[in-house]
């Protein structure tokens, strides 16, 4: 079964060898730097850098969005160029987060004008999660095919073990969960959304810019 095959069968799929230990070494330093310099946001235990992209200590790490070898794999989930990175973006640092489905929550869901498990004329959800751990390990647990299935259930889980460099891409309605109890060592997890171009990228980018600007906010 080819990467695509299984990523339409499972909702996930694993990209190996993507980035080197020397880039991913500099991710880090650009991380732990903005870290020293700046306020941060608690969040589920750890710390979250919202809409990272938007500072200057990232001039690395905000460019893996162009990276080819993740773009060249995007064009086969989404056929083709018709997708864009819909403005999702952050960096989590020691999180602990339970299960769950990245999808907009509170108020934020007000914006999903059409349901996210529905076709709406002719379109339909297609939104992924780009996922790059700055350490090898196993944290990352997945249901596969839970994409398809509205409510959050957690039997069967699959434990995602990821080495240094890979890149992990999930359909973001699957349901998920990461460490289970705070790490002795630093974590941190890169997250970058992409989505085709229709009304469902739409209403998810516009929730999640006003999401990002409300935590921003917050932190100073």
């Amino acid at each position: 079964m080819d990467t695509i095959d299984f990523f339409k069968k499972n909702g996930y799929l694993v990209l190996p060898n993507v980035f080197t230990k020397n880039e991913i070494d500099i991710f880090k330093n650009e991380t732990n730097n903005y870290i020293k310099n700046n306020k941060t946001i608690k969040n589920s235990c750890g710390i979250t850098i919202p809409d990272f992209i938007k500072y200057n200590e990232f001039i690395n790490t905000s460019k893996i969005q162009y990276n080819d070898k993740i773009n060249n794999k995007l064009k086969e989930i989404f056929n083709g160029n018709n997708y864009r990175f819909c403005l999702h973006n952050d960096i989590g640092i020691n999180r602990v987060v339970g299960w769950h489905k990245d999808k907009l929550n509170g108020i934020y869901s007000s914006y999903e004008t059409v349901d996210i498990w529905s076709d709406y004329e002719g379109e339909k959800h297609e939104i992924v999660k780009v996922l790059i751990y700055l350490q090898e390990g196993h944290g990352l647990k997945i249901i596969p095919n839970s994409n398809n299935e509205r409510n959050i259930l957690t039997e069967n889980p699959v434990l995602i073990n990821h080495k240094l460099g890979d890149v992990i891409i999930f359909d973001q309605r699957i349901t998920h969960r990461g460490i289970e109890k705070q790490a002795n060592t630093q974590r941190i997890l890169i997250s970058f959304g992409f989505g085709k171009n229709n009304i469902f990228t739409d209403n998810f980018e516009k929730g999640s810019i006003q999401r990002q600007n409300d935590q921003n906010i917050i932190k100073q």
